[in-house]
């Protein structure tokens, strides 16, 4: 709908309440009915009880961070009934209860969508009020593109009464739009005649085919920052790295379309060997491993004008953030940043670089890039960036909103081979995924679901406690172990909905870490007999493991490097697993030899099954990806009070008479290592807290 027709509609409408209508010897009030259709061979019309929480999706993407679901709209169907005899009247309300404010914009309000999943001939519409002040309400009917305004109202003040409205059309969806939260409404019922058969309720289990899993050392990867020596990189796989558009979109000057890039943020060109030293390059060829930029923030010229990293990257400053168009100019150093570093050579011509330094392209060093970082940040007020806008800058970065905004915009229109990874979100929040996936589906001709790279998650195993992230957040004084966070068992409930959303994309755990200071609010747990380094190094292989276990895909670091001492109080600046001096010296903590420690010895290996989860040992089997008769169990006591078991009685089905085990040391890049004696399958082992891993052959 056009907007400025749209609003012209809304100022025309009366929302005076009327009163009378009835239905046998039941009254109501009633609101506003706009423009009715007649929907014949709907004679019987009863109310419509498909409707699942997976159908139900709040546009303003509250649900997780602000604390409340949409579906509280259809929560208490089973206990009330607007036209026969009802049983107690409808409490809870759909509204976020948290920092509410953030998603109900100005002339844009609250949007919560219905996907009734089949047509209906609707007939009627029921609305429990129990608001205390007055406030408005409107319904729509049609799709996500084009909605048909169909009824409206002023809410009472009252104690609580049912809104009745005769609202005839057929539709598969409906959208009911709050202006604020004073618009109380605890439930919806819709009656009407289904057009086509009613379908089974979702699965809420996952039974289609899986990703195969990684070995280890595809596994593991860090967020890590451009000139960190390469010897210090090659533990971790992945590298995730954090990049300011600023560095990019450099160009105060010009406008769009003529704008031009800076398109070597993490490098220079080196006049002795007549080509780029750039980061990518020394990670893809020399380190042989992979790289992608998490590029956020906003263009020079808005921070300039006084706007933040978290406002939008809009061409111009007043267009709709929620229209793909708005972000012609983002998209197109997105296709620059394709056709430089991606796997197709395109004309350098039109390349639109700032530097008078010779333009490159179809490097093939990075093919994937992350459009953000944390848009879903709760703490940032109004910036916070409802899923309609995300989709819109994701749809235009992807392929120019296939095609619309111009060729020479979108990763797509410059290398094929190229994918986004989906904004990391700073919480385990699904439902984002879920309404992203809706407007995928729904605002998009080919329903291309657009982050192909990755779907992305944060988590820190904090001691907050409360309904939201944000008080979690807030109260939080230390970090816990990922046992006492259940991370495993979280973690695994976060893939299998993950893969109901969207099957054969990669699952991330984007970030994860502890600091080491006992200051900040993740701080590892301390572990008797170890230092905080080391105990930072001890979770964090634990974390490794659990995810591993989860069914996640990827498991990628916060952080690679210090350069603050191990004490320091702030949140996330003694994260790293090495400390960079001022003299630009680097010295790797415990964390650092453990990791590499798991990958040089664990790295051809793949999660098997988990053998024990309780009690003071807790046992996982890892089985090489090749060698399959090779296995390594991976050990430990999972408290941090300095418990032991001395002498635990292993038991395998290894015909083996010896046994490799490798413990963790500081200083010792690939650990302590040992062989024991196996009788008849049994080992003897002595447990601890820190981790050690068991290596030999099983039938």
């Amino acid at each position: 709908m056009n907007t400025r027709n749209f609003y012209i509609i809304l100022y025309a409408i009366s929302l005076l309440v009327a009163c009378g209508n009835s239905s046998g010897d039941r009254k109501f009030e009633s609101f506003t009915t706009i423009a009715p259709s007649v929907t014949p061979n709907c004679l019987n019309p009863t109310r419509i009880n498909a409707i699942y929480k997976d159908d139900v999706y709040d546009l303003s993407g509250y649900e997780t961070i602000g604390g409340n679901s949409a579906f509280n709209l259809f929560d208490e169907s089973k206990l009330v009934d607007p036209k026969g005899n009802d049983q107690k009247p409808p409490v809870t309300s759909p509204h976020p209860f948290r920092d509410a404010e953030i998603y109900f914009p100005k002339n844009k309000g609250s949007r919560i969508v219905i996907d009734l999943r089949i047509p209906y001939q609707l007939k009627e519409v029921f609305l429990y009020d129990r608001s205390t002040s007055i406030d408005s309400v409107w319904i729509y009917t049609g799709t996500i593109n084009n909605w048909k305004l169909k009824a409206a109202f002023s809410t009472n003040r009252s104690s609580g009464s049912w809104r009745k409205s005769v609202m005839e059309d057929s539709t598969r969806f409906v959208m009911i739009r709050f202006n604020s939260v004073k618009a109380k409404i605890t439930e919806m019922v819709l009656y009407g005649c289904a057009l086509q058969t009613i379908p089974s309720a979702p699965d809420s289990v996952y039974y289609g085919v899986k990703l195969p899993k990684k070995s280890m050392r595809d596994f593991i990867g860090v967020n890590s920052y451009q000139a960190t020596p390469m010897e210090f990189m090659k533990p971790f796989y992945h590298s995730r790295v954090y990049t300011y558009i600023n560095q990019i979109d450099t160009d105060t000057l010009q406008k769009y379309p003529d704008v031009r890039f800076s398109l070597t943020p993490h490098g220079w060109y080196h006049t002795g060997i007549k080509d780029y030293a750039i980061y990518p390059d020394s990670i893809v060829k020399f380190n042989k491993t992979t790289l992608w930029y998490s590029l956020l923030g906003i263009p020079k010229w808005m921070e300039i004008k006084g706007y933040t990293a978290h406002d939008k990257p809009i061409t111009t400053i007043g267009m709709n953030t929620e229209d793909p168009f708005s972000y012609a100019r983002h998209a197109s150093m997105m296709w620059n940043m394709a056709a430089s570093y991606g796997s197709t050579a395109v004309d350098t011509n039109l390349i639109s670089s700032i530097s008078k330094d010779p333009k490159f392209s179809g490097r093939n060093v990075m093919t994937v890039f992350e459009n953000g970082n944390e848009n879903d940040a709760f703490w940032v007020g109004n910036k916070f960036w409802n899923p309609l806008e995300y989709f819109a800058m994701s749809s235009a970065d992807y392929d120019g909103h296939e095609g619309r905004i111009g060729k020479h915009t979108g990763i797509k229109n410059a290398d094929r081979t190229s994918e986004l990874m989906l904004s990391g979100f700073a919480t385990l929040n699904t439902n984002r995924l879920r309404v992203l996936k809706f407007l995928c589906n729904n605002l998009r001709s080919d329903s291309q679901f657009l982050w192909r790279a990755g779907i992305q998650y944060h988590h820190y195993s904090t001691n907050g406690k409360g309904k939201t992230p944000l008080e979690i957040q807030g109260n939080a004084t230390g970090g816990i172990t990922p046992e006492e966070d259940s991370l495993r068992q979280k973690l695994t409930v976060v893939r299998n909905k993950t893969y109901l959303i969207q099957p054969g994309v990669e699952c991330i755990l984007g970030e994860y870490g502890y600091d080491k200071s006992r200051k900040s609010k993740i701080s590892a747990p301390l572990v008797p007999g170890y230092s905080q380094a080391e105990s930072q190094g001890i979770m964090i292989l634990r974390a490794i493991n659990a995810t591993a276990f989860s069914g996640f895909d990827r498991f990628i670091l916060y952080w690679i490097k210090d350069t603050e001492n191990e004490n320091h109080e702030a949140v996330f600046l003694t994260a790293g697993v090495l400390y960079q001096d001022p003299s630009q010296r680097y010295t790797p903590y415990p964390g650092w030899f453990y990791i590499n420690t798991l990958v040089h010895h664990l790295g051809n290996y793949v999660p098997d099954k988990i053998i024990a989860e309780k009690g003071k040992t807790w046992i996982y089997k890892y089985r090489h990806s090749t060698k399959t008769d090779s296995v390594a169990y991976f050990m430990y006591s999972p408290s941090h009070n300095g418990t032991r078991v001395n002498g635990y009685q292993l038991i395998t089905k290894s015909p083996a008479t010896n046994a490799t085990q490798v413990t963790l040391a500081d200083k010792m890049p690939f650990g302590k290592t040992e062989i024991i004696p196996v009788n008849k399958g049994v080992m003897r082992i002595n447990v601890n807290e820190c981790p050690k891993f068991i290596f030999l052959k099983e039938k």
